[in-house]
């Protein structure tokens, strides 16, 4: 149904993204290069359509789930290999037992039943390389590609002690029997690890498919919420709709939090209570941010409190943000302050200065402390 609370895996249960839909599924079919970006800012449905893509897609595919590690210092070599075997041991059918053949000759690998054992320490740590050539070895054989999705892959830029760039860079050059989904919400932060900016980045250059999710226009909010609703069998009034489209501000995960919530309760309390969740949601994404960034937490505070007071503009939220701190920013420092806010997904900038991704996000800002 429209308004069930977890990532969507079917087609009819998607809201009005068969363009992007349709973007992502090209790619999958056809020859447009081996790797792909999935992007858009938290809440706009990227899990969901990466999943239903990947539903409908006759070969096998690996998503591997990045956040977990969101909000830690470091990405380990452990952490990494366990969530590949985890992906590969999600597979089913033939591909389950065609992938779990090919693997059981590489170093570092142990099969069990229809199990596979990534070991990720010791002299027998299994190479992610390895183990991508052989899964490209048995999409080339197929005729059909492997996919690796790396769901909010700009994690990848934590990896400590090894190297993910330069490992999917050589894939992107020599394996062709794979194909790669990286999907970003916090869009800046995986434009760096890819080094779209950097000559000296293994994966600068590489021309990559992109596929872009924006939040609902109040149209498609009120449309999506009216349709959900009805398919529930539960009748709102416009004004009802209404309010909910103006409060939640056109993001997808609000939306479908509320219709959920108004399944079984009244709208005032539905509405009160995707309030409290994305407040507390937000609040934790921000302390996420911040507990990497502990000297700099004040600047960072002030600056977000500045945009929820209404503060726009580079220089008016400089001045509120050195008047409450009581001390001068040197003004290359504070524009790197911005752009770090930018590339987490926690501001956007466009030519009239730099708000909030959405209203309930600015208002949870503005109980920072």
């Amino acid at each position: 149904m429209l308004l069930s609370p977890e990532p969507k895996a079917s087609r009819r249960d998607l809201y009005d993204r068969e363009e992007e839909l349709e973007k992502l599924s090209m790619f999958l079919r056809g020859r447009l290069g081996p790797m792909a970006l999935l992007l858009g800012l938290r809440r706009t449905g990227k899990t969901s359509l990466l999943r239903v893509a990947l539903a409908e897609y006759e070969g096998p595919s690996i998503i591997l789930d990045l956040r977990r590690v969101e909000g830690e210092g470091k990405l380990s070599y452990r952490g990494l290999t366990q969530l590949l075997e985890e992906g590969i041991n999600r597979l089913r059918g033939r591909w389950r037992r065609r992938l779990l053949e090919a693997l059981r000759s590489i170093k570092g690998v142990e099969a069990s039943g229809l199990k596979v054992y990534l070991a990720w320490g010791g002299r027998r740590r299994v190479s992610l390389s390895d183990v991508l050539a052989k899964l490209s070895e048995v999409g080339v054989e197929e005729g059909l590609s492997v996919v690796v999705a790396f769901d909010e892959a700009q994690e990848l830029s934590k990896a400590a002690g090894f190297r993910v760039d330069l490992t999917l860079a050589y894939a992107y050059d020599h394996l062709q029997g794979l194909k790669f989904i990286l999907t970003g919400s916090k869009v800046g932060l995986l434009y760096r690890f890819i080094g779209v900016d950097n000559p000296k980045a293994p994966l600068y250059g590489r021309a990559m498919w992109e596929v872009k999710l924006s939040y609902f226009t109040p149209e498609q909010s009120s449309d999506f919420l009216t349709k959900g609703l009805e398919e529930a069998g539960v009748k709102a009034s416009v004004d009802e709709v209404q309010e909910a489209v103006e409060e939640l501000d056109g993001v997808p995960g609000w939306l479908t939090l509320y219709g959920y919530q108004r399944l079984t309760q009244g709208h005032q309390e539905a509405l009160d209570r995707v309030r409290a969740t994305a407040e507390a949601l937000v609040l934790s994404e921000v302390e996420s941010f911040l507990k990497l960034r502990p000297q700099a937490r004040e600047r960072y505070v002030e600056i977000l409190k500045a945009v929820a007071a209404g503060e726009g503009a580079w220089s008016s939220i400089k001045r509120r943000v050195e008047a409450a701190l009581g001390e001068p920013i040197p003004p290359k420092n504070y524009t790197e302050l911005l752009n770090n806010l930018v590339c987490a997904g926690l501001l956007v900038r466009s030519r009239d200065g730099y708000a909030a991704p959405d209203k309930l996000m600015e208002k949870a800002y503005a109980k920072l402390r």
